[in-house]
């Protein structure tokens, strides 16, 4: 008999972003009784009490930690404090004051936490434009592997969720790791007002110029996370550096994410965005805060005015004729309940990659648990596929086909 499925709260966004928070407790960033702690309190679709409740816990846990004698438990708590503002901060206006302070304390928290565990790490800046991209650079322990993992995120994620994201395992595994912002991320949108950019190979491009320079990586291996997806995919059109790629998940072209929320009648005015159409959607964010917060952050990341302004530069984030560029081999990773865009794109852009040296699509099942956007929940199951995926590609001969999927789940 199937039961509906468990949810933390009944606004989506709610749910999805507790969720997120908790994704991260396999590798320190999350603890499940303090995640319910304050689920029990944030009244539901109140961003306001959102913010208040995450961030009453990410200070209440940081206290505790400064109070704590022994460094393996200081820098775990420290770790999970990072986390629980940067989910605090989520729903924040682009213009909330702060919004600054919540990210200060997030990145000195996570920067504390990885030096009171012993995790080395160096953090740069690279060059771009007239701005400084913030890296970080994570050597693998042990050293075993030849590769590089490069991993850079999309709409919302920061530079120091990465670190939860693959980072964290990768080094474990013992693969280098870069982790970067470009524009429209973290201190390149903060701090020098840089939005993102179509062509994504000029900033990816920038840090794999430095990484060559500084680490003489054998072999690239790029993820890119969400959104991140998509830019990635344009890098490596253009960008032959990239021996492998991973997109984890799959995302479209900007424009086809935000109009599988249209109606399909209005679509056509979707793409004009006359004044009564911004004034409907408008309407609609009232009443839907994903729609609401997914304007305002695009408005703000996109460097647009307006629903028309962002409608417009939107639409030059587009995939038409990257798939057939791309000679790496692929991974591209989606969920059967993808809710940003219709899944049915992340099979037809494998379709195209008719150049790419080796392409697998692995779509993640509601049995297995890894139904949602970047298998938000498990994520040992997305690592499982990761890292095997990369254990049986590089390096190894190959014949361009597709790797085998994974033997059915068994219903339960």
């Amino acid at each position: 008999m199937s039961r509906r499925p468990v949810r933390f709260f009944r606004s989506r966004p709610f749910h999805f972003e507790t969720l997120r928070a908790l994704w991260y407790a396999p590798v320190g960033g999350a603890d499940v009784g303090e995640v319910l702690s304050v689920v029990e309190r944030v009244r539901d679709g109140d961003f306001e009490s959102w913010f208040v409740r995450w961030s009453a816990l990410a200070q209440a846990v940081r206290e505790r930690a400064e109070r704590l004698s022994d460094p393996v438990s200081r820098g775990w708590a420290l770790l999970r404090a990072s986390n629980y503002m940067r989910t605090a901060e989520f729903f924040l206006a682009p213009s909330d004051a702060r919004r600054t302070e919540t990210a200060l304390f997030a990145s000195s928290a996570f920067y504390a936490g990885l030096k009171a565990r012993g995790v080395e790490h160096s953090r740069v800046t690279v060059g771009f434009d007239g701005a400084e991209m913030e890296v970080i650079f994570l050597p693998g322990q042990g050293k075993r592997r030849n590769e590089v993992l490069v991993v850079h995120g999309g709409f919302d994620s920061t530079l120091e969720e990465l670190y939860f994201t693959i980072a964290a395992a990768g080094i474990e595994r013992g693969f280098d790791v870069v982790i970067w912002e470009g524009p429209g991320q973290g201190n390149m949108l903060r701090h020098y007002s840089r939005p993102f950019v179509a062509e994504w190979e000029r900033p990816a491009g920038a840090v794999l110029d430095w990484l060559q320079a500084e680490h003489d990586p054998l072999a690239i291996v790029g993820v890119g996370v969400s959104l991140g997806g998509h830019l990635l995919a344009r890098a490596a059109a253009f960008e032959p550096r990239y021996e492998a790629i991973v997109l984890f998940d799959f995302f479209p072209g900007v424009l086809q994410a935000f109009e599988s929320k249209v109606p399909p009648a209005l679509r056509g005015a979707f793409r004009r965005t006359p004044l009564w159409m911004e004034q409907l959607v408008g309407l609609w964010g009232r009443v839907n805060p994903e729609v609401r917060w997914a304007i305002a952050n695009g408005c703000w990341t996109f460097g647009a005015e307006d629903l028309a302004g962002l409608v417009r530069v939107a639409g030059a984030f587009n995939d038409r004729d990257l798939a057939e560029r791309i000679e790496a081999d692929v991974l591209v990773m989606v969920g059967e309940d993808e809710h940003f865009f219709p899944k049915q794109l992340a099979h037809d852009f494998v379709a195209r990659l008719t150049a790419a040296r080796s392409r697998k699509l692995r779509e993640f099942t509601r049995a297995e648990g890894g139904h949602l956007h970047c298998q938000n929940g498990a994520l040992h199951l997305a690592h499982e596929e990761i890292f095997d995926w990369i254990d049986l590609t590089i390096n190894r001969p190959h014949d361009g086909d597709s790797l085998p999927a994974p033997a059915p789940v068994a219903k339960l």
